[in-house]
């Protein structure tokens, strides 16, 4: 199964405070890899106190990804996203009881460097690299539709987002909130969160697949 190298950073952490910056991306990474602990083939590590990087199963990267982001914004009230890099390829060594991410090498952690790169030079936030042309076009194409929704969200909005990309339905959600199914449904739905939420499960479809090949194209 070819891997999917997940590396980031902070996006403006020096104006929100670099050490109070570095310290929620330490707890929010610490609960991501609790979360994820099934499906992270390495867990997530801090790597210059406002960067991040780990290998996750392809399946759930775009949930992880999903989860990191929401609870960076959440917990810093609307001041803190990260940028991710993806990379799709082969790994060097061997991944059975792998902890440290930066002792690992191969193209797949070219690919997300240079994914990560491409981010930031356009100002993105998500970008995939790997050897399938198509693959990485589409998806990078539909990173930047999800980016112009969520970009618009308000931290109360990302944490209902998150909690319905939990759930996976807007019924136990508008029981938690004590208001209407029609109430959230019309709140998902006018904010986008339905639709970025269905492509995030397309685009994690097709990451699926890919991380599924015999064989790197």
């Amino acid at each position: 199964m070819i891997n999917l190298v997940v590396t980031g950073d902070l996006i403006a952490s020096r104006a929100f405070g670099a050490g109070t910056a570095a310290q929620l991306l330490d707890n929010v990474v610490r609960e991501t890899n609790g979360k994820f602990t099934g499906t992270l083939a390495v867990p997530l590590r801090v790597i210059r106190g406002d960067g991040f990087q780990g290998v996750v199963k392809a399946d759930s990267a775009m949930k992880m990804v999903f989860f990191l982001q929401a609870w960076l914004v959440i917990r810093s009230n609307g001041r803190l996203k990260s940028r991710f890099g993806m990379g799709f390829g082969a790994i060097d060594q061997s991944l059975d009881a792998a902890s440290d991410p930066a002792l690992l090498t191969g193209p797949a952690f070219v690919s997300a460097a240079t994914a990560l790169e491409a981010a930031r030079k356009e100002k993105r936030q998500l970008m995939l690299q790997g050897p399938d042309p198509r693959l990485t076009a589409a998806a990078n194409g539909a990173f930047g539709l999800v980016e112009f929704v969520w970009n618009r969200w308000s931290p109360e909005v990302w944490r209902r987002a998150q909690r319905y990309d939990e759930l996976e339905a807007v019924k136990p959600l508008a029981a938690e909130l004590g208001v209407s199914y029609q109430a959230v449904h019309k709140q998902l739905h006018q904010r986008g969160v339905l639709a970025v939420r269905e492509a995030l499960v397309g685009l994690g479809e097709l990451l699926e697949r890919e991380g599924n090949r015999d064989h790197v194209p």
